[in-house]
This record gives C-alpha cells, sequence and structure tokens, in this order.
C-alpha cells in the first residue's frame, strides 16, 4: 500500500517547521542583540505608562516566546522526519501516526498556536496512519482478524 498521502504532509510539515525554526532563531538572535535591546528600551521608556520593571519583564517575556517557538519547531522537525522515516515503505504505520499526532500537539501547544499549519498537517497525516488498512492480502499473517 502506498502512504503517498501522509509523505507528502509530513515533508510539508517538516518543511513548515524547518522556516519556523529558522524564524525563531532570527528572533532570538535579533534579541539576544544589545543594540536592539537598547533601542527597545529606549522607544518604551518614552511611553508614561511603562517602568523599567515592565520594560525589562517585557524584553525577557519576548526573548522566552522566542526561545519557546525555536524549540517547538526543532520538536516538531524531529517528530515529522522520524514519522515520514517511519511511514516510508508502509514500515511502521502506528510509530509514524504516532509520531505524527505528538509532532502536531507539542509544538502548537508549546508556541500558543503559532505552529497550528505544520501541527494541522501531522495531525491529518497522524490519523491517515492510523485509519489506512492495508488489504488482507498484503497483511502479514499475525495481523489478519479472522
Amino acid at each position: 500500500m502506498k502512504r503517498t498521502g501522509e509523505i507528502v504532509l509530513g515533508v510539508i510539515g517538516i518543511v513548515m517547521n524547518a522556516l519556523g525554526a529558522l524564524f525563531g532563531l532570527l528572533i532570538v538572535a535579533i534579541f539576544n542583540m544589545q543594540e536592539f535591546q537598547d533601542e527597545l528600551r529606549g522607544q518604551l521608556v518614552n511611553d508614561p505608562t511603562m517602568d523599567n520593571e515592565l520594560i525589562d519583564s517585557t524584553l525577557t517575556l519576548f526573548t522566552g516566546s522566542s526561545w519557546a517557538i525555536l524549540i517547538a519547531a526543532i520538536i516538531g522537525f524531529v517528530l515529522g522526519l522520524i514519522g515520514v522515516i517511519a511511514i516510508k515503505g508502509n514500515k511502521k504505520p502506528k510509530l509514524a501516526g504516532i509520531m505524527f499526532i505528538i509532532g502536531a500537539v507539542i509544538p502548537t501547544l508549546l508556541t500558543f498556536g503559532l505552529g497550528f499549519l505544520p501541527g494541522i498537517l501531522y495531525l491529518i497525516a497522524g490519523i491517515m496512519c492510523f485509519a489506512r488498512k492495508a488489504p488482507p492480502s498484503e497483511m502479514p499473517p499475525s495481523e489478519i482478524i479472522e
């Protein structure tokens, strides 16, 4: 049985997670630049509602969020890669389904919904891995229910 649909969805999800990881890496690099922090602090100081403590917590929040995006995208990338490798040749569809579903849920939750698009693709691929069964003639004798 061909698993082209699952493989295509998985590869598109992998590419999207790779782009998300690059975006997260870029944001981490920008927020770690002292010039950027000084410029942002200078802009926020002009706001009369902001005090130094709120400015520091805002910078910390954005820095932590960028790390969360980076880590979640890497997790999604790795789990999607494992899923695609496991489904290739219809070797281990259950393992691939589990990896795709975990790769959909964890990054989406870690990024508070920012990783929803690759998550949807992985979720569909994971459901397809569990729903599609090989015809009895292709199944090993241990999996045929009599």
